[in-house]
């Protein structure tokens, strides 16, 4: 399963250039970390002694006592001079990704299972859309002006849950047995449907990243009309369906992260800033509500998610 942020096609060159674990382990054998209301879990504050680079996404790793920690960075959510929190939305997000991922590194995987229903529509749903219209829109020519009709929308959401799906199952599990239960709850999909478009993928093994990802859309029969699409402009349409403050490479970087995905997705039921958002749109209460009240819930009583 894909732990954390740092490890994706797009935070892999960042995980390089902050020296992140270098970094971590130094702050936490100086006893610089500010400790979270989740065991093992360490927060970065103006009050760290080190001059160091912000860290983007949440980051998980052995500490020099051997005990596994995660580490989340408030500094861009919080006023430099005295501390005071000034984007409190984003900072309860990177917080949950951070309780995820610590519970997830020490097999705990309960709460990210229990949302994943939810998770793995809202990320095929909102991603799926944004293509669909690309592909409408023909954007200057490059993808082509003709609608996709119903069965390819449905097929290039059965591709991107079953790549959502995969990212949360051990090496060895059977993604596509979990893959028909999935959209069976969420699409009510018939199984035959299902299977008809995973022989369509033309990748060997898993969709295990945005890499494979891009190649078994724009390689599908079905989806010709995506054919065209590169992989830059797939990683930039994929980095609007929702906003943060660092930039649109924390959005992709979820898109191949469950547990930050499944924080974005949090964020953007319970805060309205986030609700005209493509993930937003996807997770309105009117269509969801016992849903969406479930799956809110379920975070609520795994985390206490106040400062």
């Amino acid at each position: 399963m894909q732990i954390d942020a740092y490890s994706t096609t797009v935070g892999k060159p960042f995980r390089v250039a902050n020296k992140v674990e270098a970094t971590i382990q130094a702050l936490h054998l100086s006893q610089s970390l500010t400790p979270s209301k989740k065991e093992g879990v360490f927060v970065i504050t103006h009050e760290s002694k080190l001059p160091i680079d912000v860290f983007g996404f949440p980051i998980t790793l052995q500490a020099y006592n051997r005990k596994t920690i995660t580490v989340y960075d408030e500094r861009p959510y919080r006023d430099q001079n005295n501390n005071k929190v000034t984007n409190s939305n984003e900072m309860v997000i990177m917080r949950l990704a951070a309780f995820l991922q610590q519970d997830v590194a020490t097999n705990n995987l309960t709460p990210l299972k229990q949302a994943r229903n939810v998770t793995t529509k809202a990320f095929a749903d909102s991603v799926g859309n944004l293509l669909i219209n690309r592909a409408s829109l023909g954007s200057n020519n490059m993808i082509g002006r003709s609608q996709m009709v119903s069965d390819e929308a449905l097929t290039l959401k059965v591709i991107l849950a079953h790549y959502f799906i995969g990212l949360e199952e051990p090496i060895g599990s059977d993604v596509e047995l979990v893959t028909i239960n999935v959209l069976r709850n969420i699409y009510g999909t018939d199984k035959g449907y299902i299977v008809g478009v995973l022989e369509q993928i033309d990748v060997d093994g898993r969709i295990s990243n945005l890499v494979l990802l891009h190649k078994a859309i724009v390689s599908c029969p079905t989806l010709y009309k995506l054919k065209n699409l590169s992989f830059k402009d797939f990683l930039h349409v994929i980095g609007t369906i929702t906003f943060a403050a660092l930039g649109k490479h924390i959005v992709a970087a979820a898109c191949e992260c469950p547990t930050l995905m499944t924080a974005f997705v949090y964020g953007a039921v319970v805060f309205k800033s986030y609700k005209n958002t493509p993930l937003g749109l996807q997770l309105d209460p009117k269509f969801n509500q016992k849903l969406l009240e479930g799956f809110t819930l379920g975070i609520d009583l795994a985390y206490n998610l106040n400062g």
